[in-house]
């Protein structure tokens, strides 16, 4: 007996299923793992492409406000807004009037400390609608 053909003939009935199985692997190397890391990409480039877009408003937004405090007017305005500055000839007046609220406190520390402060506002409001007293603003000079 021929050795090659004895072991040709016993390894018949598995061939076909290995040349699948060949064909297989080489479809989904070829195929399958490409076009995967191709949606990825895509997904990732998406996401990143939004990143990129929320970026560039962030330093639109930042690029204008470098541009506004490179100018005098823009540097006076960020100045008055921020810091609360007043040029010498302005008066700060305020727009809405304290609203009233009842104050029931305990007559015990430190509750009577409160109370006091209250009643050193009302009285400067008082002064300041009669027009014996100017209002306080920590942020005017």
């Amino acid at each position: 007996m021929n050795f090659p053909l004895v072991v040709a003939n016993r390894l018949r009935p598995f061939t076909m299923p290995i040349i699948v199985l060949g064909v297989m692997a080489l479809i989904v190397t070829f195929f399958v793992v490409p076009v995967r890391t191709w949606v990825s990409q895509r997904d990732l480039l998406d996401s990143r492409s939004s990143q990129y877009g929320v970026y560039e408003e962030v330093n639109d937004a930042l690029q204008d406000e470098v541009d506004a405090l490179t100018a005098p007017e823009g540097v006076r305005q960020a100045i008055r807004s921020q810091l609360g500055y007043l040029l010498p000839n302005e008066r700060r007046i305020p727009l809405l009037a304290q609203p009233e609220a009842p104050v029931t406190l305990p007559d015990r520390w430190p509750y009577n400390l409160v109370v006091g402060i209250v009643n050193l506002r009302e009285t400067q409001n008082v002064g300041v609608e009669q027009g014996n007293l100017d209002t306080f603003n920590p942020l005017r000079p």
